[in-house]
């Protein structure tokens, strides 16, 4: 349970400062321009709402959210002229339409409720506070939240790979030296089992990691700036996964059967090769994987 709460935050608390720091920006920001008697609530609200963690795409949400904003303010502010208060009926329909207004955008969901939340909050501090100003503080909070998820605290994508391939390669070599153990009778055949689904887990893990820096290098500049790079890196992990995965299954297979009439000492060896390729994939370095993946390539092609 406790290991589970600070797995949660570890994952969670780059994203979650991010969002801190942003909103206390954006606040800043607004009472720079407008002054310290303006409260800035539009700035550190979309601010928060942009970075929020869990989020695929930081850059989509703000822009999105600038429209959800903006249509709520723009809502909230014909409903102050025609009522001049936050009147339930008046409130109800203007949220409405606020969040119908954003949403004919096709934008996600979340989109159509910060446009309702903006009206809620126009109509509740009413005219006191100039529209002009509601406006000018949500693009401040939106610019500051492009700024962090763009430029300031993007993530490091290739650092992230190195990261999680050496999780893989940590349990692709526990199956292999696994595998070795049963094949000598040193090891249960429950150990095995375990050690294979540490293996998945650690590739699952691998995946989705190499999804998610896949859409770092299309949307953040600093993804862009070393794209090729990346897509190079991501492409490399995949392919090693898979022989990886290929030889080390193929060997389980046939050491776990009951009865064995092939030798399993390729398969082993190829993995070793392989991991041994991970290793220096870690380390920057690609020289043993494309050797290694020429071998097999031109394997393949003679024994077509």
């Amino acid at each position: 349970m406790i290991a589970a709460l600070l797995n949660n935050w570890r994952s969670a608390f780059r994203e979650t400062l991010e969002s801190a720091l942003a909103a206390g920006i954006a606040w800043w920001l607004g009472l720079l321009i407008f002054g310290g008697e303006h409260t800035p609530l539009f700035a550190a609200v979309t601010a928060v709402v942009c970075l929020a963690p869990g989020l695929p795409s930081h850059s989509k949400q703000a822009l999105g959210l600038l429209v959800g904003v903006i249509a709520g303010i723009v809502i909230g502010e014909l409903a102050l002229a025609v009522a001049g208060g936050a009147h339930p009926v008046i409130l109800g329909a203007a949220v409405f339409l606020s969040m119908m207004a954003a949403l004919a955008f096709k934008v996600q969901p979340i989109v159509g409720i910060q446009a309702g939340v903006s009206t809620v909050i126009v109509l509740v501090e009413g005219q006191d506070v100039q529209s002009f100003s509601r406006v000018v503080d949500a693009m401040i909070g939106g610019i500051v939240a492009l700024i962090f998820s763009q430029v300031l605290l993007t993530p490091n994508p290739l650092a992230i790979i190195r990261r999680e391939g050496g999780k893989a390669i940590e349990a692709f070599e526990n199956l292999r030296t696994a595998l070795a153990k049963r094949e000598g009778g040193d090891c249960s055949r429950e150990k095995v089992d375990g050690a294979v689904r540490d293996m998945q887990s650690a590739v699952m893990g691998l995946e989705d990691n190499l999804e998610y820096v896949s859409r770092v290098a299309t949307r953040t500049l600093r993804g862009r700036w070393r794209r090729e790079k990346i897509e190079t890196r991501v492409g490399q992990w995949r392919t090693f996964s898979r022989r990886a995965q290929l030889a080390l299954g193929d060997s389980a297979h046939r050491i776990l059967a009951s009865s064995r009439t092939e030798s399993t000492q390729g398969g082993l060896e190829e993995a070793e090769h392989w991991i041994a390729a991970g290793r220096d994939l870690v380390k920057g370095e690609d020289a043993a994987f494309k050797e290694i993946a020429t071998r097999e390539s031109e394997n393949a092609d003679g024994e077509d």
